[in-house]
């Protein structure tokens, strides 16, 4: 056993019994207005759907005009290309030197038989016959 004192049990006090309240009045609650707030909010959702929709059809065709319009332009700079370099060819077959000997006897021009430089240091001619 022990040097503790022994607990000595106390009878048991009762609880006063709860007294009964007495319960409210029922009554009928009427319907809040959740339900016309939410047209609106649908309305506001579909709205926003169509104009995304819309947006991105146009942005579709946009684009699509876009594509038609730079094919257009790669067509054109084709040809444009083609053209150059048709015409850079006409320009060294005309800059050839035998051309451009048949041009000027054509015109009547002939070749200078006495060839001269002139020597820049003094100015003096040097060749020629």
């Amino acid at each position: 056993m022990s040097a503790a004192p022994a607990r000595i049990a106390l009878p048991a006090t009762r609880r006063p019994a709860p007294q009964a309240r007495p319960r409210p009045r029922l009554r009928i609650v009427r319907q809040t207005q959740a339900e016309a707030t939410r047209v609106p909010f649908f309305a506001l959702c579909a709205t926003v759907l169509v104009a995304a929709l819309l947006a991105a059809l146009g942005l579709n065709t946009s684009m699509a005009a876009t594509s038609y319009s730079i094919r257009d332009k790669q067509v054109e700079l084709a040809a444009a290309q083609q053209s150059a370099q048709t015409l850079a060819g006409q320009v060294e077959q005309a800059s050839s030197p035998a051309q451009v000997m048949a041009q000027a006897q054509a015109l009547g021009l002939v070749p200078n038989p006495g060839l001269v430089y002139i020597r820049l240091s003094d100015g003096t001619l040097v060749g020629g016959q």
